[in-house]
């Protein structure tokens, strides 16, 4: 089990180097059931299936990230319960470090239940919050921050979150968002123009941009200061604008059947970010060998991004497609995730 730190005991040692990726969210545990058809009234019915699976958009995102290798830390707070030990052993099974997770002592962590129509993939989420209290902000979390290349968000914990981007802007870490369907509300409009990185769905951008034009939608949510924008379309695919304003379009990779669309959006960011940390650890390669940067990374990792080749960022982006279609094909937002070879064969690498 990898070591915590309890609210009031002591603190753990955090990792101070060779990060890729800190994020802050929800941690959950996610129990998926299928059904045969929603009820509509009082009725009995025989699941199809059912699994359980950690589940938490940035927590997933991690998750996808470090199963394709990107080193991934975790900021939140959970109970000392059951399910807070099933959201450990999950995050170790994908290699997310969770030395930044604080355990409350007496607190529930979260729960969602998941209905899934059998025939179409569709879900409805029922959610029990956690009852733990948001992650305090400490020394060690600006550590993290600080030698790390993206900080990933998508506004939970907003306290923690907003000390946190004040110190990425202050170092140059990238600030990634997660704005998924039905999360955009007035206090996020800042926190987007604030964020270096914004990919968010189609009732996202809506919302933030006035504009049901997705290419004019990502046109303004870049203009509005992200370096990289992005509007993710479910099967229609994603548009994107990169840091130097050409804009992409990213085709979808349709499927014959989609069995559960849970964390299609969550693992195309995971997959997103573990690619894009591959190219910044690439052109932070190139720098320094040209003795261009001296220290830290992270200090320069905005300049790096702005650095990206459009060919780069495209196999980012079509390679999070691919993994994110992919994903639709079993149960749950992790579990179903592919193997490297599956990706690289629907992509036509192989």
């Amino acid at each position: 089990m990898v070591a915590v730190k309890e609210i009031g005991g002591s603190m753990t040692t955090f990792p101070q180097k060779n990060i890729d990726i800190v994020g802050i969210g929800a941690s959950t545990l996610d129990r998926f059931i299928v059904v045969d058809h929603y009820p509509t009234g009082r009725e009995v019915q025989q699941v199809v299936s059912s699994t359980t699976d950690g589940g938490g958009p940035v927590a997933t995102a991690l998750a996808v990230a470090g199963k394709y290798g990107a080193r991934t830390v975790m900021i939140d707070s959970i109970g000392d319960d059951m399910v807070g030990r099933h959201i450990l052993d999950d995050f170790e099974k994908y290699n997310v470090n969770t030395d930044a997770i604080q355990v409350e002592r007496g607190a529930k962590s979260g729960v969602a239940t998941i209905l899934v129509k059998h025939s179409t993939g569709e879900r409805a989420v029922f959610f029990e919050r956690s009852t733990a209290v948001e992650p305090e902000f400490l020394d060690a979390h600006k550590q993290l921050i600080d030698n790390s290349f993206i900080l990933h968000i998508n506004g939970r914990h907003r306290t923690l979150m907003r000390a946190a981007m004040d110190v990425a802007k202050d170092v140059g870490t990238i600030i990634s968002l997660d704005g998924g369907a039905q999360r955009y509300d007035e206090e996020m409009k800042p926190i987007t123009k604030d964020s270096h990185i914004v990919i968010v769905a189609r009732d996202y951008a809506e919302k933030y941009t006035d504009t049901t034009n997705l290419e004019e939608a990502c046109r303004i949510i870049h203009d509005r200061g992200a370096l990289i924008a992005g509007v993710t379309d479910g099967a229609n695919g994603s548009y994107f604008v990169w840091p130097d304003g050409t804009a992409y379009r990213c085709k979808p990779f349709p499927q014959d059947s989609v069995v559960d669309t849970t964390g299609a959006g969550d693992s195309f960011h995971g997959a997103f970010l573990a690619k894009l940390s591959n190219i910044l650890h690439s052109e932070s390669a190139k720098v320094s060998s040209t003795n261009a940067v001296q220290g830290d990374t992270s200090l320069c990792a905005i300049e790096l991004l702005k650095g990206c080749a459009h060919s780069d960022l495209e196999k980012a982006a079509t390679f999070a497609s691919a993994v994110a279609s992919l994903n639709t094909q079993g149960i749950g937002g992790r579990s179903p995730l592919p193997s490297l070879e599956l990706v690289h064969k629907l992509m036509g690498l192989e």
